[in-house]
């Protein structure tokens, strides 16, 4: 046995080095064959047909040469036969009607009219007689009644997803991929979300009620994700939902399959075509307006046609922004903009427009991303295969004019052959644009993208935050220190680092530069729906607004004229006359003209300057100046302060209380309970400013420069409440004082002067409520507007603020009991004084198994 060994280790060790030899050999053959096997395939295409010129490549051959994809379009048959199978027309009492009129529905990839939808003449007034019938039901359901009709309607999207998500991409040109694996999803995730709220309503919102009626208008682009943001939250908040979407199909669908999970009628309604959205908008049934316009003008003109003051939650359509470091990755920030920056066409929020690339980079930047564009595949919307799909008529023109009217930029763009038939743009990148250019300033809704350089961060911050619009912005660096301190500064809703377009519906973010609040995730979101049952409520008739005084509000005034009887004994006390507190000095109004105060009895008070635009414009720019200093501060400093300013009054209250005695004829001890209450204010203010903690993925940034027109019922106790919560928040405010009141506000300055409180914080200007009040409405420079007056006062601030996008909180003066601690303080008071901002990373691969 012994002997045996030796020579069968020996065999064993050949059959390796053999087996070996023959894998070696059998690699060299394999590699051999998929060398020769396109010539392989040639040669069997050549032999099955010998007629084959053999000069021309073969349909093989060149697809192994060009490795291009293969069409794979989506089946629109589910589509086309929902439309056929049924009269598509207003959504009302869960029927669709409409016999007066008709709107054409194109695809716009093709061109071809995919329906004719029905309208009606009555159809707004129809909509909100049946939506009046149900909401008592609706907002009175237990909230575990509403989710379980949430859940269904839930359901049944998911089971008619697909045909939803063809609906969409018919009749918005957004491709396919885009709408089966975005946006859908999105508004899944949505119902699901508010589902939830709805089952908790009970006993998170216990305190709050539904607004009632609540109209949304839907762009023509991303309806799906605009019903996800918009009117999936107003229904679980218990209200009826009136739309009035400008793309009426994947409404009509998404109504329809809202029917057939058994949601109740007239919860609801969808109302089609420009008279009936105008007829919305005009009509008093509706509590509160909401959605998304396309343009400044259609947001102007949609607001105008207001008959009374109601919450606004209105957004100019806007794109994202982007800005790039040379220490990221920057093959990952070229793959993230040419996936993200043409998102449905650019055409939403979500999508790029703007790019901030810093020069250090730049030329390296550019060159790889002119690569990746080229390669971008733009075509029928419904095929998979292709990246972008068609654009909006109207947006393609605005792209085309824009571009012609700035020919002077270098730009590259794809080199994809455009299809004949249908509205489609290749994807272009304009590079070098100057911030200062008109094109930067613009919204530019479609494929179109702009290349900016920058030197330093600071650079690069003030450029972003100049935009107009502050939706979302993608910070692509490699150094933490540096994402942190961009991320405290950036003035937008949603920070994305080293990502894009990621969607968090539980956190909650909000659009700035916008009109009223534009809230997304969360409860604040559903809040936004509600508002708090101890909350005063603007109630109008038909004969409380008056027009003559809406339409001269703020361009009129009484001037001021001496008196022939003397106003002062110069024996007993002296002559009193207060100047302006503008950038932590006392200031002489540049009108150089003043008012004579009285007190309840008629006797001479005072002096107070008359102001004019010119103080409101140093006012605001004296804020506007201390706001970064302010804000920057930490809530620590800033409690400590108002712990100040409030130990100060104290020390004066009996001054203050004798003040209050005078200018209202109340009693001394009225007074004095009135002041005692400010300081509680104060306190209490003071209390928050250092509990709003802010983590590093949500932050509540100060809203900015508030302009705050106090309210006269109580002089000193309203103007308190207004003003700790707005300071310790960060924001820096310009206050114009009550016109019957005004001289305890320059009390209050003298001690803010001695409080410690930065100069430019706190500005008082003194004059006529209404012109100084729409001159800081008008101001760009303020970011939001607190009015407490008269209705008409209301709906004038309330059409002013669209303009230029400002956020305005309107209420009647004598409405607010400000000496209920329930409704002189609260959430209803701080959630003005803050923009909530939501920080997404990529989730990361290291722990994904």
């Amino acid at each position: 046995m012994s002997l045996s060994e030796p020579p069968a280790k020996k065999l064993c060790t050949d059959e390796k080095s053999d087996k070996a030899s023959e894998r070696s050999a059998m690699n060299d053959e394999n590699l051999c064959i998929n060398q020769q096997l396109p010539d392989i395939i040639m040669a069997t295409d050549e032999d099955q047909n010998g007629d084959r010129d053999t000069a021309n490549p073969t349909k093989e051959k060149a697809l192994f040469d060009s490795l291009d994809y293969g069409p794979a379009k989506e089946s629109d048959a589910a589509a086309v036969a929902w439309i056929k199978s049924r009269k598509l027309g207003d959504f009302i009492n869960n029927t669709m009607c409409g016999d007066s009129g008709s709107v054409s529905v194109v695809n716009v990839s093709s061109g071809a009219v995919l329906a004719e939808v029905g309208t009606s003449e009555d159809s707004v007034s129809a909509a909100l007689r049946r939506a009046r019938e149900a909401k008592e039901g609706w907002a009175k359901m237990q909230g575990h009644i509403r989710a379980r009709h949430l859940y269904s309607v839930t359901r049944e999207l998911q089971k008619q997803g697909k045909l939803l998500a063809v609906m969409e991409c018919l009749s918005s040109g957004v491709s396919i991929r885009e709408c089966q694996n975005v946006m859908l999803p999105d508004l899944i995730q949505t119902l699901y979300h508010f589902t939830g709220w709805a089952e908790l309503s009970s006993s998170e919102v216990k305190d709050y009620q539904p607004y009632g009626i609540v109209g949304v208008l839907l762009p023509e682009v991303a309806t799906v994700t605009e019903i996800a943001q918009q009117v999936i939250p107003a229904i679980a908040a218990g209200n009826c939902v009136v739309i009035s979407p400008l793309s009426p199909l994947p409404t009509l669908l998404f109504a329809s399959l809202c029917v057939t999970a058994g949601l109740p009628a007239g919860v609801l309604s969808v109302v089609i075509g420009e008279k009936a959205r105008k007829d919305l908008v005009s009509d008093r049934g509706i509590a509160m307006l909401s959605g998304s316009v396309t343009t400044a003008s259609e947001s102007k003109s949609l607001v105008s046609r207001l008959q009374y003051p109601i919450p606004l939650s209105l957004t100019q359509l806007g794109r994202s922004a982007m800005v790039v470091f040379s220490n990221s990755d920057i093959d990952s920030a070229v793959e993230c903009l040419a996936e993200k920056g043409f998102f449905a066409s650019g055409q939403t929020f979500d999508s790029i427009g703007k790019v901030l690339i810093q020069t250090s980079c730049y030329d390296d930047f550019c060159d790889r991303l002119k690569d990746r564009i080229s390669k971008l595949r733009v075509g029928d919307a419904m095929d998979h295969s292709i990246d972008i799909g068609a654009t909006r008529p109207q947006h393609l023109a605005a792209v085309k004019n824009a571009i012609h009217r700035n020919t002077d930029y270098e730009t590259f763009k794809s080199e994809y052959k455009l299809p004949e038939a249908g509205s489609f743009f290749p994807p272009t990148v304009v590079k070098d644009v100057q911030p200062s250019s008109e094109l930067w300033d613009r919204p530019n809704l479609g494929p179109l993208i702009l290349l900016s350089q920058f030197r330093t961060a600071k650079e690069a911050v003030t450029l972003l935050n100049h935009s107009r619009h502050g939706v979302g912005c993608s910070v692509w660096s490699e150094k933490n220190s540096l994402i942190t301190q961009l991320i405290s500064q950036l003035n937008v809703g949603t920070v994305w680092v080293n990502c894009h377009g990621i969607r968090e519906t539980c956190r909650v973010s909000q659009y700035r530069s916008c009109t009223g609040r534009v809230q997304r995730g969360d409860i604040d979101l559903l809040k936004l729906y509600m508002t708090p049952a101890f909350s005063p409520r603007l109630s109008f008739t038909d004969d409380k607004i008056d027009e003559k005084l809406v339409e001269t509000f703020g361009k009129t005034t009484t001037p001021a004229l001496p008196h022939t009887a003397p106003t002062v004994d110069p024996e007993e006390s002296i002559n009193r006359t207060v100047k302006m507190f503008i950038g932590g000095a006392l200031k002489r109004s540049a009108n150089d003209s003043y008012r004579t105060i009285h007190s309840a009895t008629g006797a001479v008070l005072g002096s107070l300057p008359d102001a004019s635009k010119k103080d409101i414009r140093d006012a605001v720019e004296a804020a506007a100046k201390a706001f970064p200093g302010w804000s920057g501060k930490s809530g620590f400093n800033r409690s400590q302060i108002l712990y100040f300013m409030a130990e100060n009054i104290c020390r004066r209250k009996e001054d203050f209380a004798e003040s209050i005695a005078q200018s209202t004829g109340r009693k001394y001890d009225d007074g004095m309970q009135e002041v005692d209450t400010a300081i509680q204010r104060l306190f209490m203010a003071a209390a928050w400013a250092d509990k709003q903690a802010s983590s590093p993925w949500e932050r509540k940034d100060p809203v900015g420069v508030i302009g705050i027109t106090a309210p006269a019922q109580w002089p000193m106790l309203g103007l308190c409440s207004l003003l700790g919560p707005a300071i310790a928040a960060g924001n820096t405010v310009v206050v114009v004082p009550s016109d019957k009141y005004p001289l305890l506000a320059s009390d209050i300055c003298q001690v803010i002067a001695t409080s410690d409180i930065p100069g430019g914080v706190v500005n008082m200007v003194y004059g006529s409520q209404s012109p100084l009040a729409l001159t800081l409405v008008q101001h760009q420079h303020v970011n939001a507007m607190w009015y407490f007056g008269f209705p008409e006062g209301c709906h004038v601030m309330t059409r002013e603020g669209i303009s230029n996008n400002k956020q305005v909180w309107c209420e009647e003066y004598d409405k607010r009991k400000w000496n209920s601690l329930a409704q002189g303080t609260g959430y209803t008071i701080n959630r003005q004084c803050y923009n909530n901002k939501v920080v997404i990373m990529p989730p990361g691969e290291t722990f994904a198994n």
